[in-house]
């Protein structure tokens, strides 16, 4: 898809603003603390890729230079996953396997996305920031990855009644 840098810069930014909703409202849904604590987490790592890619367009606005034309590839498939975690997070009844498989399809796609505009950079320290947000996203699959697989084996511990149960139930003999 032919785009313009800038515009692939606001579409980014609205992407992880979309993402830090998702992570803040799977967080308030899930029981365990130390999955909730992991998920705000993210939520505030994708914050701090918002803050850095504003000040990356912020750049562009200072130089004054009209948007070049570039050829991103992943492009489509990142508005059309960014779409999809959108209409997720708004269901009344919100199916965590659906939120989780769109996070992970989310964060791998953010990691081609910003290795694809790397090679676009205009000079060397852009092109660092934007290969660590790429490996940050990489990080970000993998943590989404293992919480899914605990989700998958252990579905009963998601629900409040059991997860506070088995607080109480906690007993050691040694």
């Amino acid at each position: 898809m032919e785009i313009t840098d800038r515009e692939v810069f606001e579409i980014a930014i609205n992407a992880e603003i979309k993402a830090k909703e998702a992570y803040e409202k799977v967080a308030s849904l899930v029981k365990s603390d130390i999955i909730r604590d992991e998920l705000l987490f993210l939520a505030k790592e994708e914050d701090k890729h918002r803050e850095i890619i504003e000040k990356m367009v912020e750049k562009f606005k200072e130089s004054g230079e009209e948007g070049k034309k570039i050829e991103i590839e992943v492009m489509g498939e990142f508005k059309v996953i960014a779409e999809k975690m959108a209409e997720a997070i708004k269901k009344p009844e919100i199916n965590l396997d659906e939120v989780y498989e769109i996070a992970m399809q989310a964060e791998l796609v953010s990691e081609r996305l910003y290795n694809e505009l790397a090679s676009y950079a205009a000079n060397e320290r852009t092109r660092v920031i934007l290969n660590m947000l790429a490996d940050m996203e990489k990080h970000h699959f993998n943590i989404i990855k293992k919480h899914y697989e605990y989700l998958m084996q252990y579905p009963d511990v998601y629900k409040e009644e059991l997860y506070d149960q088995l607080m109480k139930d906690i007993n050691f003999n040694f």
